[in-house]
C-alpha cells in the first residue's frame, strides 16, 4: 500500500466532498485523514489516502478528471504515525494584525519544533466587534526538544506581539 497526500482546490459547491470520497472508493482507496476549509469562496482541501501500489496511477488520474477542481498528488514517504512520542499544543488569541504567523513559527522553527497540525482563523471578537486572529498548533515533544526555552520564547513573543499564547501538554 502506497500513501497519497493530495490537494485540491477549486471554487466551492455542495458534493466536492462527496465526489472525492467517491472517487477514493471506487479505486479500493482507504481515506485515513484530510483536512478542508472554504477560504474566499474556494474549496481547499488536502487529503491522505492510502491505495494499493497498483491502483495509485489511476486514483491520482480520477482526481484530475473532476470537473472545476486543480489537483495535485504525491506519493508519501512514510505512514504517518502519530503517538510514539508526547504531544503539545499551542494556542494563540489576539487582535488581529500582520505578521502574527511569521512570528510565531519562526520561534517554532528556531527550537526545531515540526508542526503536525496548524490552523488559522479570524472571528469579530464577542464585545467590540474587532477581528480576532486565532491559531492552534499540534506538535510532538522530541527529546531533544528545550520545553523550557521554547515556554520562555513563547512568553516573550506574546509580550512583543500582543497575542496570548498557551501551550500545554496532552496527555
Amino acid at each position: 500500500m502506497n500513501q497519497l497526500v493530495i490537494t485540491i482546490v477549486g471554487k466551492d459547491c455542495p458534493g466536492i466532498v462527496e465526489s472525492l470520497s467517491a472517487v477514493v472508493a471506487d479505486h479500493d482507496g482507504n481515506w485515513l485523514s484530510s483536512s478542508m476549509s472554504n477560504l474566499a469562496g474556494q474549496f481547499a482541501g488536502i487529503i491522505e489516502v492510502a491505495v494499493a501500489d497498483e491502483r495509485r496511477e489511476a486514483l491520482a488520474s480520477a482526481f484530475n478528471d473532476l470537473p472545476g477542481l486543480k489537483v495535485q498528488s504525491v506519493v508519501g514517504d512514510a505512514p504517518t504515525v502519530v503517538g510514539e512520542l508526547p504531544l503539545a499544543e499551542l494556542e494563540a488569541v489576539g487582535t488581529d494584525h500582520p505578521g502574527i504567523v511569521q512570528s510565531l513559527t519562526k520561534v517554532l522553527k528556531d527550537k526545531d519544533v515540526n508542526l503536525l497540525q496548524f490552523a488559522t482563523w479570524t472571528e469579530p471578537a464577542p464585545n467590540s466587534g474587532e477581528e480576532l486572529f486565532r491559531a492552534v498548533a499540534e506538535f510532538e515533544l522530541s527529546p531533544e526538544l528545550d520545553l523550557e526555552g521554547l515556554k520562555i520564547d513563547l512568553e516573550a513573543l506574546a509580550e512583543d506581539i500582543a497575542v496570548d499564547i498557551e501551550l500545554g501538554l496532552e496527555d
